[in-house]
């Protein structure tokens, strides 16, 4: 299980599903890393379908543009499924992650440097 894995999603060391009674809620790490002093773009994207992987590839271009500034940290997670470790086929672990992951973690910029 990881720090991001839902509330009753199963895996390897949470097989009947994350309990967030004994093993506390999913952290949205994105929101937290954006609240920092000196965290200077902090976005969060997904590599489901081929728009978002174009929005992706271009969110860590723009990482690396900014990071050249030298003005602060720059935070890009990128959400993606694991039909292997989901045990689904790669159509359902996207559908799976379109109607249950991304209404929790959503996407887009959530800290932009001010213009």
């Amino acid at each position: 299980m990881a720090p991001t894995t839902l509330e009753g999603m199963k895996s390897t060391t949470s097989p009947f599903g994350r309990d967030v009674k004994t093993m506390g809620y999913p952290l949205k790490i994105t929101e937290m890393i954006a609240m920092l002093p000196g965290a200077y773009y902090v976005t969060r994207q997904a590599v489901n379908t081929p728009v978002n992987v174009r929005k992706a590839k271009k969110a860590i271009v723009k990482g690396f543009e900014y990071q050249k500034l030298n003005k602060g940290i720059c935070f890009i997670e990128i959400v993606s499924n694991c039909p292997s470790n989901w045990k689904m086929t790669a159509l359902e672990s996207n559908k799976w992650l379109e109607e249950n992951m991304l209404p929790f973690y959503q996407l887009g910029d959530i800290k932009v440097p001010a213009k």
